[in-house]
């Protein structure tokens, strides 16, 4: 999850990020309801790429502090000015870090009742390896018996695995300072060249008026994970898996789902079998 600020995939379409994703509003109800359900009175919580502060801002509007880490310095300045815009009795239970999954930037002091890692930031993992890192690395600032939500998309990431070069619609909006100016975004993935990681291409067009097209292209890598190796991932790491549910309607998880959202309790460092 680390990244160069010069490799950064996200500096190119930040500024285009809260204009397609600030109307999902789905995945926040789901992990709300969850914390709820959860019964941890006013926890203080701890977002793994909080990008621009989408989920954070809410959940600070809800009463809960949050500490968010986010590596890419163009999604922490997107952040920056969405939190300047909450009331101040909000955005003072927030703040947002300089950081990635591997290295925390906290002190041991800080210590969290719950964990997120939303909409697939964990797919940002590219090797098993880096995974249990930041999983273990987590594990180091969660109070015994702390939840995580990891919130996996298995659906979106094997249709592009599967349909490798084609290009997918993801949809098109107004954007905000010219209403009669359209944001496109399309996605692609190509074939894998190292197992279990998917090269995805965004591509978003700005379509100005007179039919002029301009194009930014920004590439990353996600692994391409399954429910089974998450699960592993998280016992192995110390964590027992409380429930896996299989959407943002909390409808149990089986092989036809299109995310697998984990609700899992750190276990102190003890690798976990489920029985």
């Amino acid at each position: 999850m680390a990244r160069d600020s010069r490799q950064d995939p996200y500096t190119a379409i930040a500024a285009w990020y809260d204009v397609e994703h600030d109307r999902v509003t789905e995945d926040i109800e789901c992990y709300q309801e969850l914390i709820v359900q959860a019964d941890l009175r006013a926890p203080a919580i701890l977002e793994i790429g909080s990008g621009t502060g989408r989920v954070l801002a809410r959940l600070a509007a809800a009463g809960y502090t949050v500490t968010g880490i986010e590596p890419s310095e163009a999604m922490r300045m997107r952040c920056a000015r969405r939190l300047a815009a909450l009331p101040e009795r909000v955005s003072r239970r927030v703040r947002v870090l300089a950081g990635d999954a591997e290295h925390l930037p906290l002190g041991e002091e800080d210590q969290f009742d719950l964990s997120l890692f939303g909409m697939n930031t964990f797919a940002h993992l590219l090797s098993s390896q880096a995974r249990h890192r930041a999983l273990t690395v987590l594990g180091a600032h969660l109070r015994p018996g702390a939840l995580l939500l990891l919130d996996l998309d298995l659906l979106g990431m094997r249709r592009l695995a599967e349909t490798a070069g084609q290009l997918w619609w993801q949809g098109a909006w107004p954007l905000p300072e010219n209403n009669a100016v359209l944001l496109s975004h399309l996605i692609s993935a190509a074939s894998p060249t190292t197992p279990g990681i998917l090269p995805v291409t965004h591509v978003y067009d700005i379509h100005e008026q007179g039919g002029e097209v301009r194009r930014t292209i920004s590439n990353m890598s996600l692994a391409l994970l399954s429910k089974g190796e998450v699960d592993v991932a998280l016992q192995f790491a110390g964590f027992s898996v409380d429930d896996v549910f299989g959407g943002y309607d909390l409808s149990p998880w089986d092989d036809a789902s299109s995310r697998a959202i984990f609700l899992a309790r750190w276990s102190g460092g003890q690798m976990v079998t489920n029985s």
